[in-house]
């Protein structure tokens, strides 16, 4: 299964937005990409949930430096996930 996004709910906190959903991916997979309103990443978290061991890991993610209206974040997954969660604080 490829990287894929599902229940995206999108909010406000102060004048941050937040984006978070749950994600799936396949370890071996090309690294999988999601983007954001805003120019501003602040932080990109995204876990895989795995009910065994080793359970609730971070997965890395990346995004370049601010820039025009839309931001790009890039998940460099490592394993198969099938019940992942995100959130992304961006501006």
């Amino acid at each position: 299964m490829a990287f894929a996004t599902s229940n995206i709910r999108k909010g406000t906190c102060g004048d941050l937005k937040i984006t978070a959903g749950d994600w799936t991916g396949s370890q071996g997979d090309a690294s999988g990409t999601i983007a954001v309103e805003g120019g501003r990443v602040y932080a990109a978290l995204f876990y895989t949930n795995d009910t065994v061991s080793p359970g609730n890991i971070p997965v890395p993610a990346t995004w370049p430096a601010a820039s025009g209206a839309t931001t790009t974040v890039t998940i460099h997954n490592r394993e198969t996930v099938t019940i992942g969660t995100f959130m992304i604080i961006h501006a």
